[in-house]
């Protein structure tokens, strides 16, 4: 999708299409990179090279059965008129048939890459034996989980905090509290780099399961902060990684094996000019 950008967003204005590269009959233009014959000679066969691998896997993609999808047509229809809302606003004229379907078929290969993706069945036991085998893709930074309530009015943050205070299950309290402000309450885990290196410390030097003295300010907005538990930065233990990201992780690192693989083998077949 990032290449669509340079159909888009370009200021080179193209009056007649030049054919980069010919794909088992089907001629790709620079109607898709405008400016293309200015580039050196270097970065053209770079682009070539990625017109070639692109056009293989649409071409894959328009041909199977994720077009016929409801959910991809609403998709296609609402990026296809945002896309062309910009272009003519840049280049003064309508998308060109060849640019309409370069578009369809981005979003059908990231379409029919997500349902690989799900056909894949992670069980426990391999999602185990890939952290035992990856274990440093899981090395983690100093990290806090939190529950918060914010609110831009100082007199409210006192009286909350006063009525926390007081509570014998606080973070019942903030959640009842969130609840009714229509906020997540709950946070979760969050890293370090999330935060302000002075507000991280602050929070990071509270005792686990501790409610905050103070709210934090941050811009206009107080934050009332409940912190639940905190890690120190290290390898996290498997029990502490959500396994349902993990197997999503597993998934798409399959799933992109395998587009590397239909790829080889679509090249192999495909009559390149």
């Amino acid at each position: 999708m990032r290449r669509l950008l340079l159909i888009f967003l370009s200021a080179v204005f193209v009056f007649a299409a030049d054919t980069i590269v010919t794909v088992n009959g089907r001629a790709i233009t620079d109607d898709i990179v405008p400016g293309y014959s200015k580039l050196d000679k270097q970065k053209q066969e770079l682009i070539k090279e990625q017109l070639i691998n692109e056009e293989l896997l649409m071409d894959y993609a328009l041909k199977s059965g994720v077009v016929k999808d409801k959910r991809f047509k609403k998709v296609f229809e609402a990026q296809k008129a945002k896309i062309e809302r910009v272009y003519k606003e840049k280049m003064k004229k309508g998308l060109s048939a060849e640019q309409i379907r370069n578009i369809k078929g981005s979003i059908a290969v990231q379409a029919m890459f997500v349902k690989k993706a799900r056909s894949f069945k992670i069980s426990d036991k391999e999602a185990k034996a890939f952290y035992e085998k990856n274990k440093s893709k899981f090395n983690m930074p100093k990290s806090v989980e939190l529950a918060t309530i914010a609110t831009k009015d100082k007199k409210e943050v006192e009286r909350i905090l006063k009525k926390l205070k007081k509570s014998k299950d606080i973070p019942s309290a903030i959640m009842k509290i969130a609840k009714e402000k229509k906020q997540r309450g709950y946070l979760g885990w969050i890293p370090e780099d999330a935060f302000p290196k002075d507000v991280f410390k602050k929070i990071y030097s509270a005792k686990a399961n501790s409610l905050l003295k103070e709210p934090i300010k941050v811009q206009d907005t107080y934050n009332i902060v409940y912190l639940v538990n905190k890690k120190k930065a290290g390898i996290a233990k498997y029990k502490e990684i959500n396994k349902d990201i993990l197997k999503m992780q597993i998934a798409k690192q399959k799933t992109n094996l395998w587009l590397k693989s239909k790829l080889e083998e679509l090249r192999k077949k495909a009559i390149i000019k």
